[in-house]
């Protein structure tokens, strides 16, 4: 007499089905919240088993138990640390729960690995959305802290370099002040006798305490963001001339109380001079912050970025529009900026930046989730259930399988009937079909 297939086999394919398909690039697809039984019996019983931990944890987060997937993704880490799906998936729950500078933590961990290579473009925009999150809130922290902030002693050696006003005769020629602050910046950082803030934090802060309009530039209340800042030194300024000549006008400013008066720098060029005029205005602020440079360190100051003027502008307009948060408006300017100059890197990289965050903020948090089954390899029987491109259901295979004993079958004490004895079995032939 036939026997009924076992219902320990339909557990077992049930399990197998739960853990994942096959996707079209050779990874997994993330299993269902309704898999995380299977899954958690399947770990207990292969514990360790990195790949396992991440189809279980997957399954937990997708049916809303992130608690729990970050206890089976922290368990799997702590066995297997540079397992990267696991890492990928910690980043993703580290972001959900609001934790953004502990998932830029992980995800630059996962960047370091060799086997991130198909995922590194993807995390890399997630990585540069994040660090803008980063300054945002950090900048809403610094406000909120004010009275706090404004009564602790600076940080040694800490620079803010304030936006730069325009005031020239020109208005195509406004964005000169935002590309200024930014090489002014770079240039002040390259010698590594100052902690220079990044433009971005000072930029927004600036725009929170309206610290700039048309007509003025207020000192006391850049002292005020700069002690928000936590900066030692401010540098604040403007940028005036015409279609011939350029102004720069700069002054440093002390944010201790009872620090020295401003110091002013400035410099006048003719306007094809500009890098030349920035360079001397750079070294001008070192000079009166009390920093006397090695010749070596005076080279690096000031080196020419772009041979095109139009280009800079460009440059500087694509700064205004995503310091804004307008991320299309950016990537377009860039695009002008590098199409003017080929070789202007500040543009080609800020472009590469404008479109990760043009791109980011777009992303879907789940769908960036799934991708991290790329990185596993599907069993035999997932590759095998792809190929035929469907599943079956359990029913189709075992007959009758909801009014029926596993334990009495097992033991062989009940009774078979013929008309309920057919099972199924599909044997994938080596190298495809079936």
């Amino acid at each position: 007499m036939p026997r009924k297939p076992s219902l320990l086999l339909a557990g077992c394919t049930a399990a197998l089905v739960f853990s994942g398909c096959a996707t079209s690039g050779g990874g997994v697809v993330a299993p269902p919240p309704e898999a995380a039984p299977q899954l958690r019996m399947a770990l207990a019983s292969d514990p360790g088993n990195a790949d396992l931990s991440w189809r279980l944890a997957s399954a937990l987060r997708s049916g809303g138990r992130a608690t729990e997937a970050s206890e089976v993704v922290d368990e799997a880490l702590s066995e297997t640390p540079d397992h990267a799906p696991s890492l990928h998936l910690q980043g993703v729950l580290l972001e959900e729960s609001g934790d953004l500078a502990g998932a830029v933590g992980i995800y630059e961990r996962f960047m370091a690995l060799d086997e991130a290579e198909s995922l590194r473009d993807e995390v890399r925009k997630r990585l540069t959305w994040l660090r803008r999150q980063l300054v945002e809130v950090g900048v809403q922290d610094a406000l909120a802290s004010e009275a706090a902030l404004s009564d602790a002693d600076p940080t040694p050696g800490t620079l803010a370099i304030f936006p730069f006003v325009y005031r020239g005769a020109d208005p195509t020629q406004s964005s000169l002040g935002r590309a200024l602050t930014h090489m002014l910046a770079t240039d002040m950082a390259a010698t590594g006798r100052l902690t220079v803030l990044e433009r971005l934090q000072v930029q927004l802060l600036a725009d929170e305490i309206s610290l700039t309009d048309r007509d003025r530039v207020d000192p006391a209340t850049a002292v005020r963001g700069g002690r928000m800042l936590q900066a030692q030194h401010l540098v604040q300024g403007q940028v005036g001339g015409d279609t011939q000549r350029l102004s720069l006008a700069a002054a440093v400013l002390e944010t201790a109380a009872g620090g020295a008066d401003p110091t002013p720098v400035e410099v006048e060029e003719a306007l094809e001079r500009f890098f030349e005029a920035e360079g001397q205005l750079a070294l001008g602020l070192f000079d009166a912050i009390g920093i006397e440079l090695t010749a070596a360190e005076r080279e690096q100051v000031g080196r020419r970025r772009t041979e095109s003027l139009q280009s800079l502008i460009a440059f500087g307009l694509g700064l205004e529009a995503q310091d804004a948060g307008q991320y299309s408006a950016a990537r377009e300017a860039y695009e002008q900026a590098v199409d003017l100059d080929p070789g202007f890197q500040d543009a080609i990289d800020a472009l590469q930046e404008a479109r990760d965050l043009e791109e980011a903020e777009e992303d879907d948090l789940d769908e960036f989730a799934a991708l991290g089954g790329e990185l596993l390899r599907p069993s035999p029987w997932e590759l095998w259930l792809d190929r035929r491109g469907t599943y079956m259901p359990i029913e189709e295979i075992i007959p009758d399988v909801g009014g029926r004993d596993p334990f009495e079958e097992v033991g062989g004490g009940e009774p078979i009937s013929p008309q309920r004895g057919t099972v199924i079995i599909f044997i994938p032939r080596p190298g495809g079909g079936s």
